[in-house]
């Protein structure tokens, strides 16, 4: 007998990619499986481009869990940055394995809207990934509220195994599972409800931590520069309050792709830098840098450098 759950299902966004240098490996990761060291066992989903597979996983300290998942393969758009063909140095395509974890239950049905909320979060990764391979550290996802809809086993005790000379048990009413369409809309009035919620809260906090209202790309002054050491590109972040901004650099040529913190105290605009190494470049040359604010909203601002060796 099956049943759903009175409270919304979360489900945590994981990735397994390869990059262009490096091997498969997992790349985000629920936070309740690093806590419990069994990450690998992300190994253990599969997935089509055409279809969705969803693989049980049981006996693991952090309790047992459900695999949502799908495979894709990358075009050059999905990076941003990437020039040429998504593929890794051998010519093989880059593609990613991703979706989401459900503690314990299984699923009823999935919802095509979870597997793109775990794209976008899982891409996001990627984009961190290949901007620097060899210095990438292992993410960790957290909970999301799920649209998909879970069903939970409920326990009963097989006729034959009830010992004859003991008076059986008065029986219990189960309430009738709730229609699909039901179960659904229960599912959304709670997201809905959440979102707004969400929405107050941001609105009255807004004076203790204003999210960031401008990025800008800072032009280089002069477009001749020495390709013998690393260049240095600027760009300028503008808060409405104060505020603790988290932001990270990505481009081809980026040193340093790992998040940054900046403390604003009250309303700023502040200029913050990275390296780029263009020391395997000769002649003219050409690159796109992009700084991601990560965190109190998530904004973004590129410009595209044209530059030459002097």
């Amino acid at each position: 007998m099956t049943t759903v759950p009175d409270s919304p299902p979360y489900g945590w966004t994981f990735l397994v990619a390869r990059g262009r240098q490096q091997g498969y490996q997992p790349l985000l990761v629920p936070d309740f499986l690093a806590e419990s060291n069994e990450y690998g066992v992300l190994d253990q989903a599969t997935g089509g481009e055409s279809g969705v597979a969803i693989t049980p996983v049981q006996g693991l300290v952090a309790g047992d869990v459900v695999l949502v998942s799908r495979s894709e393969r990358l075009g050059a758009g999905d990076i941003g940055w990437l020039s040429g063909p998504a593929t890794d140095q051998f010519g093989r395509p880059l593609e990613l394995l991703y979706g989401f974890v459900l503690r314990g239950g299984s699923i009823g049905e999935v919802d095509d809207a979870d597997l793109a909320a775990a794209r976008a979060e899982a891409v996001a990764t990627y984009r961190r990934f290949l901007a620097a391979e060899s210095a990438f550290e292992r993410e960790i996802s957290r909970p999301f509220v799920l649209r998909s809809i879970p069903e939970l086993v409920l326990s009963t005790t097989p006729a034959h195994l009830v010992d004859p000379g003991t008076e059986a048990p008065e029986p219990v009413a189960v309430a009738a599972r709730p229609s699909p369409i039901v179960s659904r809309n229960l599912v959304l009035v709670v997201v809905v409800a959440i979102a707004v919620s969400a929405a107050v809260w941001a609105l009255l906090l807004r004076g203790r931590g204003g999210p960031v209202t401008e990025v800008d790309l800072v032009e280089l002054e002069s477009t001749a520069v020495d390709c013998t050491r690393p260049v240095t590109v600027q760009a300028r972040i503008t808060t409405d309050d104060a505020a603790t901004v988290t932001y990270h650099w990505e481009s081809k040529l980026t040193t340093n792709s790992k998040p940054v913190t900046v403390e604003f105290a009250s309303a700023a605009t502040k200029v913050v830098e990275t390296t780029v190494d263009p020391a395997a470049t000769s002649g003219a040359f050409s690159f796109k840098e992009t700084l991601v604010v990560e965190h109190p909203n998530s904004t973004e601002s590129s410009h595209e450098y044209k530059l030459s060796c002097r």
